[in-house]
This record gives structure tokens, C-alpha cells and sequence, in this order.
């Protein structure tokens, strides 16, 4: 993608960027992020169900890459992403 295209991309996906994935897409120009959950419900949940907590410090996109454009959480598909997550880690009965 041209660096044109690449800064009215819009990228779609169920979770907010890790940091390091958050400063790849500034770093590569990218454009608007669009997520279903946040990184603070992931950490909600994983606390709800007794996982032991992430070795990466769960850093909105913002305060990683302050210049691109966000949306999310999704309210209305966060009980649908908790249920995945939930199943994943074997938690679902």
C-alpha cells in the first residue's frame, strides 16, 4: 500500500492492539483502529476467571500511539468476545 493508502486504511479486529502491535501500526502509518473489546476488559475478565496476569502491561492505543484514530469497545459485542475468550481458557462449562 502506498503511504496514502496506508493512512486511510481502516483496520477492523475483536481486540485492542498490544503495545507493541500499537506502535507497529503508528510506526507503519497505518489509520484508524476499529475494536470490538479493550485490552482493560481482557484484564477484567482474565482476573474474573483466576488467570494469572499478562508479562505485558495492557496499555491502551492511546497512550501508545496518541495520534491514531480509535474506536472501541463495542459494547454491544463485548458479552460475545467474553464468551470466546471464556471458552478458550477452557472456563466455559
Amino acid at each position: 500500500m502506498s503511504e496514502t493508502e496506508r493512512a486511510r486504511a481502516t483496520l477492523y479486529t475483536s481486540g485492542e492492539h498490544c503495545p507493541m502491535c500499537s506502535a507497529a501500526h503508528a510506526w507503519a502509518g497505518l489509520g484508524r483502529i476499529v475494536y470490538a473489546s479493550s485490552a482493560a476488559q481482557f484484564t477484567d475478565w482474565c482476573a474474573e476467571w483466576r488467570l494469572p496476569p499478562s508479562p505485558v502491561k495492557p496499555l491502551a492505543i492511546k497512550e501508545v500511539a496518541p495520534e491514531i484514530e480509535v474506536a472501541g469497545p463495542v459494547p454491544e459485542l463485548a458479552e460475545q468476545i467474553r464468551e470466546l475468550h471464556k471458552r478458550y481458557f477452557g472456563m466455559a462449562r
